[in-house]
């Protein structure tokens, strides 16, 4: 039915009660347009697809249609109409039992729902609608979902307030305000511990930066996948805030000066009550990683016309057509939050990344990573209130359980053989081995590489040598290891280097603590891929490491 249809049947309680006809059109919170004339509710919601198709649902009395319809049009000038939108869904859902798992509790207010819809005695349906209401809460209750009962205690309540006429008892909506509604339930907790839904280990974050670091894929698609991921592990927002961005959130802030430039992202907040979309942003600097990517992503861009819409950071290549005729057109360009999230699954299994902690594919989802980046902001010892700025929270009471974790998620313990065995699953390491002078002639002295302790003082220990032709700017012999360009000679005592590095990550454990212990990581694993490689060099050869 549609909002003329309703005020219809209707006419006749209208004008003896003086109520207003439902609207054909209303201007939201935002001040947009929304189109009320049709069955379908297409609502504003800038960043995913919502709407209510009120003819796919169960046929219902026309009191009770109209005021869910009258009230879900005042609370359109009043909040946000995604929020609108999810507490239309979760009335009906209570009313019509289709929230429900038990099939007797289903079918029972189904059959009550039904009943309603004859009744057009005004006592009748008070009586009856008190009924459902209260099977309704019966039935939330042994479901331990009381907290879906809020919307429906809201619309009735406001319906009592406003239209008692209509059959809604003002005495029954004061007995809804002694329920004690629980705060909804967050599987937060349950997830930060979970392998498969928590926070990235150590080695599953390193597999995923050097992913990152190796895909130089120019398909526009793998592009965006490659600047989702990035983004997501960089600040850890939610998937809508990405979906905001438009390519005049990134630039250079020193723009003008002759100075070196300094790249900053304006990120827009969300859910933030009285605020609409793209009127709050944070200002994040972009690190030299993170630019390369972004400037990429920008340059694949390049090739979609947008016309007068606006140009956003993660751009449809056709304009979204669903939302062409809503108050919400001038995102028709821009990703929605389920497409964002399909781009992170879908760099996973691309590149076919396996954990190696569980040795299955690595699951990948925004949420994930989310985890990943405050936990690590954690261990990295930041305040509760820079946590949740950094999270896009209003305030501090979602962030305690990152730090109710602290302390249980222990960075992994190192040593030989954990170093040895997850060295060539982690495939750091992507130089060859050589036998000293093989191939190679006489080494210059500035192409040979030696190995000397960084906190303690060793022997120094030729350990191979340098193949690039060109001047090399990294740190040897640490960034050696992580070298494609890198000849380990199977004669080096690799061993050495790699118990070296194990004691010194050790003592900066001891020292300063589990983020800077793990710096070195890395070359840690490469280092006992190395080992293992040229074990299998010498044995290849014949020759003794």
């Amino acid at each position: 039915m549609t909002n003329a249809d309703v005020n219809r049947a209707m006419a006749t309680l209208l004008r003896r009660y003086k109520l207003a006809a439902l609207p054909d059109h209303v201007v939201d919170r935002d001040g947009r347009m929304m189109d009320l004339s049709q069955s379908v509710w297409k609502f504003n919601t800038e960043t995913h697809h919502q709407a209510l198709d009120w003819a796919a649902r169960p046929q219902s009395n026309p009191i009770v249609d109209y005021a869910l319809r009258r009230w879900a049009i005042m609370l359109l000038t009043q909040v946000a109409s995604g929020t609108v939108a999810s507490s239309l869904r979760h009335v009906f859902s209570a009313m019509v039992g289709s929230s429900t798992c038990d099939a007797q509790a289903a079918e029972d207010l189904e059959v009550r729902w039904s009943t309603l819809a004859n009744i057009s005695h005004i006592q009748s349906l008070r009586i009856l609608l008190c009924n459902l209401i209260e099977r309704c809460l019966q039935v939330l209750r042994e479901r331990k979902a009381l907290d879906q009962f809020y919307g429906l205690r809201s619309w009735y309540r406001w319906c009592a307030e406003v239209m008692p006429c209509l059959g809604f008892d003002t005495e029954f909506a004061l007995r809804m305000d002694d329920v004690c509604i629980p705060s909804s339930y967050s599987r937060l907790a349950v997830e930060l511990e979970d392998e498969i839904c928590g926070p990235l280990s150590d080695t599953e974050l390193i597999v995923l930066r050097r992913a990152l670091q190796n895909d130089r894929s120019p398909e526009p698609q793998h592009v965006m996948e490659r600047a989702a991921v990035a983004l997501s592990l960089a600040y850890g927002r939610n998937p809508a805030n990405y979906c905001l961005l438009r390519e005049s959130d990134f630039k250079n802030s020193l723009a003008g000066y002759d100075v070196p430039p300094n790249w900053v992202l304006s990120i827009p907040r969300i859910k933030k009550r009285g605020r609409a979309a793209r009127q709050d942003f944070i200002d994040e600097r972009v690190g030299e990683d993170l630019l390369q990517i972004l400037q990429e992503l920008l340059i694949v861009n390049r090739e979609v016309d947008c016309g007068r819409l606006p140009r956003a950071m993660f751009l449809r290549r056709k304009a979204d057509e669903w939302r062409q005729d809503t108050g919400v057109g001038e995102y028709a360009h821009h990703l929605t939050t389920s497409e964002f999230l399909r781009l992170i699954g879908r760099f996973g299994r691309r590149l076919n990344l396996v954990s190696p902690r569980t040795l299955d594919p690595l699951y990948l989802t925004s949420r994930r990573l989310r985890y990943t980046f405050a936990t690590t902001m954690v261990e990295l010892g930041v305040s509760r209130r820079v946590l949740a700025a950094m999270l896009d929270h209003s305030d501090t009471q979602n962030v305690h359980v990152y730090y109710a974790l602290k302390g249980r998620r222990l960075t992994t313990i190192l040593d030989r053989a954990a170093a040895v065995r997850m060295g060539p699953l982690l495939k750091l390491f992507r130089g060859q081995a050589a036998s000293e002078g093989s191939s190679w002639g006489a080494v210059p002295m500035h192409k040979r590489v030696y190995f000397l302790g960084d906190l303690h003082a060793v022997p120094d220990v030729e350990v191979g040598a340098c193949g690039k032709t060109q001047r090399c700017y990294l740190d040897p012999p640490f960034s050696c290891y992580l070298c494609p360009k890198f000849r380990p000679y199977v004669e080096a005592d690799h061993e050495a280097v790699l118990a070296e590095l194990l004691r010194s990550r050790e003592e900066r454990l001891a020292r300063y603590g589990a983020r800077v212990a793990v710096q070195m990581d890395e070359v840690i694993y490469a280092v006992g891929q190395v080992v293992q490689e040229v074990a299998g060099y010498a044995k290849r050869s014949g020759k003794t490491t």
